[in-house]
């Protein structure tokens, strides 16, 4: 792993890899974590917003441009945009459930499905995270990180049914 690859990219994928990965970690600590703690919601604040700037920051990095400078990714940005404005809302409202719903499909979505496609053979990640070469295990690696993704939606529908992780 070199991160002067990375340091010689674009501010705004700087800042988009160093947001990202600070709420995948961030994020996982919440979701495993005691709930309607103190805690729990300053941390929630700052993990929104460590969201909005991932969201926000990936309108600047424009290497796929197919709709006026825009990628198809780019539904995800907006995606998890008006979902953190949803999670706000129902946390605020007492709509717990609702809540969870929005801050699982965030984690799992815009965070785990998105990472699992940046780590594909000659995206920055996989360059970052793999080097060069060996792309069957690479793939094998992507195939394990989806398959981790999909045993997080029914984890997270299994506790939203009534039962304690």
């Amino acid at each position: 792993m070199s991160l002067s690859l990375l340091l010689q990219t674009p501010v705004a994928i700087q800042i988009h890899v160093v947001s990202a990965l600070l709420a995948l970690i961030l994020g996982a600590g919440l979701l495993l974590g005691r709930k309607g703690t103190n805690v729990h919601r300053i941390l929630g604040r700052i993990w929104i917003g460590v969201m909005v700037i991932t969201a926000m920051s990936s309108f600047f990095i424009s290497s796929l441009r197919l709709y006026f400078g825009f990628s198809p990714i780019h539904i995800l940005s907006v995606f998890t945009l008006v979902g953190s404005f949803q999670a706000i809302t129902a946390a605020r409202a007492g709509r717990i459930a609702e809540h969870r719903r929005h801050v699982g499909n965030l984690y799992s979505f815009a965070l785990l499905t998105a990472g699992a496609f940046t780590l594909l053979p000659g995206r920055l990640m996989h360059k970052l995270i793999f080097g060069e070469g060996q792309r069957q295990a690479h793939l094998v690696a992507i195939g394990l990180l989806l398959i981790l993704v999909l045993f997080f939606q029914w984890w997270l529908r299994r506790d939203a049914a009534g039962h304690k992780a």
